[in-house]
């Protein structure tokens, strides 16, 4: 009732107003519809900015993280945050192997800044569900360096081959095995080295619950790949496989892995 009772005094205003130049009238319309696009926010269907993470290696920028919470969004509102989506669901919740969620626009980081972090936060629905996460990518459907995330194994990658296989792990950690039915944060670094490697480093927490001793040796990756990961030179867009998942929030920024060779 409230909300209403501003809308109809802001749309009242403007009309009392109708006398004004033209640009004045243009400005005030502009700013209502401003007003009223902000009444109708929905904080689950945003892209908010939230803290950087801070890295050890000189090429790597610490910049502010950028997330986007999808758990309320419907088309309309993947729309609104240039994704694009195929037979996904409000959630986001996808169903098979073409349930695809993916950015309009490039917004992997420049390799020489040390590659793109993908913090992703998801459910696995099913005993047979699975979710890739796409990085440097492009093309339809949408190709690219690939963590896939698998119901009650190891996390795998898709080699330069296109084939899939197991990630490795260090020698300090157990390899994280997700249930169905369980909320995870997991914290995947799409690394590439001042040197020109690339690899795959990715920690089953949130990014900012990771120590410096986990980030900072390899013995700590609970996943790994450092052989055979595709190059990144395919594209910029980031996507999702949603094969019987769902995810609520990502958020793409600077690596946290704090070694390379």
């Amino acid at each position: 009732m409230f909300t209403n009772t501003i809308r109809l005094f802001l749309v009242g205003l403007l009309l009392c107003n109708c006398s004004f130049s033209t640009d004045k009238a243009g400005t005030e319309t502009t700013n209502l519809l401003s007003l009223l696009a902000a009444s109708n926010l929905n904080p689950n269907c945003a892209i908010t900015q939230v803290q950087a993470i801070p890295s050890n290696l000189t090429q790597v920028e610490s910049k502010t993280r950028t997330q986007y919470n999808v758990s309320g969004c419907d088309t309309t509102g993947f729309t609104s945050l240039g994704l694009s989506q195929s037979e996904i669901t409000k959630g986001a919740t996808g169903i098979s192997t073409n349930s695809i969620l993916s950015t309009n626009t490039d917004v992997m980081l420049a390799t020489n800044k040390g590659g793109t972090n993908i913090e992703l936060t998801f459910t696995l629905n099913s005993a047979t569900s699975n979710i890739d996460v796409i990085a440097y990518g492009s093309g339809s459907p949408l190709s690219g360096p690939t963590y896939r995330i698998v119901s009650g194994a190891q996390t795998q990658y898709k080699n330069g081959a296109g084939v899939y296989g197991n990630t490795g792990k260090g020698g300090s950690v157990s390899a994280p095995i997700p249930t169905l039915g369980t909320t995870y944060t997991y914290c995947l670094d799409f690394q590439y080295t001042s040197g020109g490697s690339r690899f795959l480093n990715g920690f089953n927490k949130p990014c900012a619950e990771l120590t410096n001793t986990e980030r900072g040796s390899m013995s700590y990756y609970p996943i790994m790949q450092m052989m055979n990961v595709p190059a990144y030179t395919g594209g910029n867009a980031l996507g999702f496989v949603l094969n019987g998942a769902t995810i609520t929030s990502f958020t793409i920024g600077s690596i946290v892995s704090n070694t390379e060779m």
